[in-house]
């Protein structure tokens, strides 16, 4: 983390760069912001997420200054929509756009599906991510909603800009990435899990989970808070998975907003909970944060369907709307990592709109859910 501190006219200001830079100590940051002035101003420069103990202590921030003597800057709509979730006041600062946001961008925007194959192979090339088998229509939408809000209307222009600038990469890669995600999402998923697969499963001494396109993490600790009211967290391992570093951020991280939390407790109860949801977070007035004892259950880190091989043999694959924006080839390559990853008698359970037509290693377990049976008939 760099940090840069100046005074001007009885307000000191700090920029911070590189905020989620691990190997980077924040010292000077809390250095920076200890003691009383006048006023104070923070500014996140290209930041997309910031890591729990700066976020408690700008909310010590806010509390301790008020708004009127305190301000935070950001520079990246993700950041700034990460802090008004968490109910942090901020002001972002971006370029205005010149086309209304009740236009159509894809009447606006015109780019072959040729050109959007030699950006794709581009971005592959330099960054590394492949999309290069994603659903075209899909990434074209994406990338044409892009363009307009960032007044970029022609094409090559807009290649260039993403080939050269890795920030403003980083922009589209998190609208590229989809990250839609709630607690208890299909509570009558869950409770299939809850009533049929954990009690098979619970003959195992150890369970292993993988949630696949972990997203920020919802998913992760319902299973955590299932497995708990089950009595079976202790002997389970969590692990979660995704390509995008800073939704696995959010998701480390914990902390999530207010505002859905009733909707969640619904859908957990639907679920069939037996516990009040909300025994499961330290709520104050800005966000629920995740206990420990369910986030050291389990483990975030990145992982790329398209590229990334196996890592573990798991009783559990959970790998919900993920498929969907793949071409067939590969799905069925993601198919085979699946196999290669279950155990023997493992189960493997995918979104309301995908399936596994044609491959007879699976059963389907529970009829109305797409929830598999592994039958281990030989791994190719």
């Amino acid at each position: 983390m760099k940090v840069i501190a100046y005074y001007k006219k009885q307000t000191k200001h700090i920029l911070v760069l590189d905020a989620c830079d691990e190997e980077i100590s924040p010292e000077d940051f809390f250095q920076e912001i200890a003691g009383v002035y006048a006023n104070l101003e923070i500014m996140f420069i290209e930041s997309l997420i910031l890591p729990v103990r700066i976020i408690e202590a700008l909310i010590k921030l806010v509390e301790q200054y008020g708004q009127e003597t305190f301000r935070i800057y950001t520079t990246t709509e993700s950041l700034s929509q990460y802090l008004f979730e968490l109910r942090i006041p901020n002001i972002q600062l971006h370029r205005v756009s010149q086309i209304s946001p009740e236009q159509d961008s894809e009447d606006l925007i015109k780019f072959s599906s040729e050109e959007l194959r030699d950006l794709l192979i581009g971005i592959y090339q330099i960054y590394g991510y492949d999309f290069r088998n994603y659903q075209l229509e899909n990434l074209k939408r994406t990338i044409a909603q892009t363009m307009a809000r960032e007044t970029m209307p022609d094409f090559d222009k807009f290649r260039q800009k993403v080939m050269q600038d890795q920030e403003f990469f980083q922009c589209l890669f998190l609208k590229l990435s989809v990250n839609v995600t709630s607690f208890f999402r299909y509570p009558d998923l869950y409770k299939v899990l809850r009533e049929e697969v954990f009690p098979y499963l619970n003959s195992f001494p150890h369970l292993r989970i993988w949630s696949v396109g972990a997203a920020s993490g919802e998913e992760a600790y319902s299973l955590a808070i299932l497995l708990d009211e089950l009595n079976m967290l202790d002997k389970s391992i969590i692990y979660a998975t995704d390509f995008n570093s800073v939704v696995l951020q959010k998701a480390q991280n914990g902390l999530y907003a207010l505002s859905p939390l009733k909707q969640a407790a619904e859908n957990h109860q639907k679920s069939g909970g037996s516990e009040q949801l909300e025994k499961y977070f330290h709520i104050n007035c800005y966000y629920a944060q995740i206990k420990p004892f369910l986030k050291k259950k389990v483990v975030f880190f990145h992982h790329n369907l398209t590229s990334d091989t196996a890592f573990n043999e798991f009783h559990l694959i959970i790998c919900k709307n993920v498929l969907i924006y793949f071409n067939s080839q590969l799905q069925e390559n993601v198919v085979k990592l699946f196999k290669q990853s279950l155990h023997r008698n493992g189960f493997l359970v995918l979104g309301r709109s995908e399936n596994l037509f044609h491959n007879q290693d699976f059963i389907k377990y529970k009829a109305g859910f797409n929830i598999f049976k592994f039958l281990n008939s030989g791994i190719e």
